[in-house]
């Protein structure tokens, strides 16, 4: 496998992880909100909410939200199934695969006697088997993924030619989990064993440089798409660490943890907050050192052109502050300034390394911005987390705002408003940032302006012959294309692109929040 093929299909593999992290956020929004209503202390302060019905509607808000958690695995083996593939058979196949795998693994562990350790076994669906958690969802997905390229387009002969094409493929799959059901079963149980060995260690031997790596790492991951596949094992796996819910389920992954033991402790306050550790200092650099950035550049932008960098940069903290949707803000400096980017996950190093190293717990759903930091920290009051990440997020704020100041002066950086004589400031018009958040006015686009939009942008990446393979994540078109040179990369920032990116064979370009749905738009004309 080439270089290029390789970084492209890790690129896609985080991408795919996706669909499941995306659906994280409003579940665990679910959970605190029936955490609150279950909270006595809230009730004492609102009486009402003691009510029957208050309960009860509490009770099923945690109990929804609850089910997503405990069927993580399941929902990533469908989930990159379908993404990897696009095709919803390939979805159902995975939920045969995945079925069929751990009834299997259940089965071998009945009929050979197999003893292992408690922490090892578990349910899935319903079935006792094997614990492989994340990674054995993850595992499934990818090979049905692989089973439905190979298989989706054989002709079998006429006598059984009602299972040729995306038939063929669950009675594969089926054969495919049971296979995959062997291997684990003699593999697994020293893979799982150093797992959760290297859980308790992570756990017990939190140490701040390493966290501080982590944060670094993760950030200046981000430019590339390849954080999600650099973060999941630590957030969503044992190796985050593992905790046992009020009701019994087993939790596994450090912000899992964090926000299971959050909603336990409203119930019981004796429950003790040990999640949250390797990603309590993410709100610093989001909440207070972006914004401190984007102060500084405004303040040295030139004074004819603040006015159009002033709506851009405020639009954009904001948003960072409020939802923790950093993209718009950091690509606003990326693509003119990469020194500045560097630095940036410099501190955000800093800040993870300093949470750690003050024993400090806090958590987020999926945005570590305000609102998260509202309901999952200041709320719960579990401790004084909150209040040590306002102080030194006001202090990261200063440095933050100095240091970019500084290096934009010293280096002459063309940052938003200091663009050289003659270059037109594009980024910074209401209707551009209004297109690159995904902000559509009412009666201002029809469908005829969608479509030669969509057009424009196909123009753009070197039209559809040019086109290899067409995604998009939270904020950006990720294209794969036979000839980077045939991108027109100033005709897509005209087009409301606020930078681009070519990586190996693709290009990524930053469309904000729309990106998705001119995905779909872009899907029809191909």
């Amino acid at each position: 496998m080439t270089g290029k093929i390789s970084f492209d299909f890790f690129q896609r593999v985080g991408r795919s992880m996706m669909a499941v992290v995306l659906i994280l956020p409003l579940v665990s929004i679910l959970m605190g909100l029936g955490g609150v209503l279950l909270n006595p202390s809230v009730q004492e302060l609102v009486p009402f909410l003691a009510g029957n019905g208050w309960q009860v509607t509490g009770e099923l808000m945690q109990r929804a939200g609850q089910a997503v958690f405990n069927n993580l695995p399941v929902l990533f083996a469908a989930a990159i199934a379908i993404t990897w593939t696009g095709r919803g058979m390939a979805g159902f196949s995975a939920l045969i695969a995945f079925v069929i795998m751990h009834t299997t693994i259940g089965a071998l562990l009945d009929i050979t006697g197999t003893q292992l350790n408690e922490r090892m076994l578990g349910t899935e669906l319903g079935i006792e088997t094997m614990q492989t958690g994340v990674f054995g969802g993850i595992w499934v997905g990818f090979l049905t993924a692989y089973l439905y390229s190979k298989f989706h387009r054989v002709e079998l002969p006429d006598a059984i030619s009602l299972f040729s094409g995306e038939r063929l493929v669950p009675i594969i799959a089926s054969f495919g989990g049971i296979l995959s059901a062997v291997i684990l079963f003699f593999l697994w149980p020293q893979v799982g064993q150093g797992v959760l060995a290297l859980g308790d260690f992570v756990a017990t031997h939190t140490n701040p440089l390493i966290v501080g790596l982590y944060g670094g790492i993760e950030k200046l991951l981000i430019p590339f798409g390849l954080h999600h596949i650099y973060n999941t094992p630590l957030l969503f796996t044992e190796i985050g660490g593992t905790y046992t819910t009020l009701e019994g389920a087993r939790i596994v992954g450090d912000q899992n943890v964090y926000i299971s033991q959050v909603i336990d402790r409203l119930k019981d306050g004796s429950v003790d907050i040990t999640g949250g550790q390797y990603i309590a200092g993410k709100f610093i650099p989001v909440m207070f050192g972006l914004p401190g950035a984007a102060l500084a550049m405004y303040r040295v932008a030139q004074d004819r052109r603040k006015t159009k960098v002033k709506s851009l940069l405020i639009a954009a903290a904001v948003t960072a502050l409020l939802t923790g949707i950093t993209e718009p803000l950091e690509f606003t400096f990326l693509f003119v300034a990469p020194v500045l980017y560097g630095v940036h996950a410099v501190l955000t190093a800093l800040a993870f390394g300093l949470m750690s190293a003050l024993g400090m717990h806090a958590g987020f759903a999926g945005g570590s911005g305000l609102i998260d930091f509202i309901l999952f920290n200041v709320l719960p009051h579990h401790s004084n987390a909150w209040l040590v990440t306002i102080g030194l997020g006001l202090i990261f704020a200063v440095i933050y705002y100095f240091t970019f100041r500084f290096l934009i002066l010293r280096m002459n950086l063309k940052t938003p408003g200091r663009e050289e004589e003659g270059e037109e400031t594009k980024l910074y018009t209401k209707e551009e940032y209004r297109s690159k958040k995904g902000i559509v006015s009412a009666g201002k686009e029809h469908p005829e302006e969608k479509n030669n939009r969509a057009s424009e942008i196909l123009k753009a990446l070197g039209g559809r012959e040019n086109i290899t393979r067409l995604d998009a994540c939270i904020s950006r078109l990720r294209v794969g294309v036979q000839d980077t040179n045939q991108v027109d990369e100033e005709k897509l920032k005209s087009l409301g692109a606020s930078g681009v990116l070519k990586v190996s064979d693709g290009i990524q370009a930053v469309f904000g929040t729309k990106s998705s749905v001119l995905k779909e738009e872009i899907e029809e004309l191909l």
